[in-house]
């Protein structure tokens, strides 16, 4: 019964989080606001919105700054995903873990009520570590064809602005949403310089700070946008096909563990089983 009691509470708290993730989903105009570095425009916010956000709000300055911190860079990195932002992340940090642990402190479980308490309150950072690279991984992958397109549009003559818009108008993908997002900034005033070192911060990858550092020194000594851009894509290209050879080179290793579990003891059944029995029935 103890047990029963403990696995219906950890129910009950999933299910309090997964009734929560449903009802604050933010809509997508306001997520696409809130990419491009626009101020939000909820029309009508939920109210546990709302509420996780005071949360959010009151224990921020209570919580260490290393980790509220990290945990900014590592939500700016994912994207922002369903139009997160940190205070309302923060809300949802606290919000599970309070709940988990008054309900095992309820059953009397104090030493369950803080294991559980520290896995909810840590369980959103996974979430958004786990959106952070994918985000990544999908940036790197269109890194090169995105460069590719912008590379074209420099060649047929447009300036880099405008073709920056062109490419971030006829693509699609996160990296495309960095693109508008630096056109925005360079829209509101910002040097086209500053603008690019916001995106190499913003996204945190080896092949876009290359890419940004090598624009701004063509731009600083008057080197050939296009002939920039095409070399960085065969940079790119090269590094995307380095990586797909490693992955391919580690297959071999990684089908070691389900051969061995999963295959060779079905193998032995069928072959060694059959024989068995016409053995002790030989005898």
């Amino acid at each position: 019964m103890e047990y029963t009691l403990i696995l219906g509470s950890l129910a009950v708290v999933s299910a309090i989080g997964v009734f929560w993730w449903g009802l604050t989903a933010r809509p997508s105009a306001a997520r696409a606001n809130l990419i491009a570095g626009l101020p939000e425009q909820d029309e009508a916010p939920a109210p546990l919105v709302g509420f996780m956000r005071q949360v959010g709000q009151a224990t921020r300055r209570r919580l260490p700054n290393a980790l509220v911190d990290g945990l900014e860079v590592n939500l700016v990195q994912a994207g922002h995903p369903q139009g997160m932002d940190l205070p309302r992340l923060l809300g949802i940090k606290i919000t599970l873990a309070a709940i988990a642990g008054l309900l095992l402190l309820v059953n009397g479980q104090v030493l369950l009520a803080v294991v559980a308490a520290l896995v909810m309150f840590f369980l959103p950072d996974y979430w958004v570590i786990s959106v952070r690279d994918q985000r990544r991984a999908e940036i790197r992958a269109a890194a090169a064809d995105v460069i590719d397109q912008l590379t074209i549009c420099v060649e047929a003559g447009l300036g880099f602005e405008s073709a920056l818009a062109r490419v971030a108008s006829t693509t699609e993908g996160p990296l495309t949403d960095e693109l508008q997002r630096t056109l925005s900034d360079i829209g509101a005033g910002v040097p086209r310089m500053q603008a690019l070192r916001a995106l190499s911060d913003r996204v945190q990858i080896v092949e876009i700070r290359q890419l940004v550092t090598a624009l701004l020194q063509a731009q600083k000594h008057g080197v050939s946008m296009a002939d920039t851009l095409r070399i960085q894509s065969a940079e790119m290209r090269l590094k995307r096909t380095q990586r797909t050879e490693e992955k391919a080179a580690k297959l071999t290793v990684k089908m070691i563990f389900p051969i061995i579990v999963c295959y060779l003891p079905v193998f032995l059944i069928i072959t060694l089983v059959p024989a068995l029995i016409s053995i002790f029935g030989a005898l």
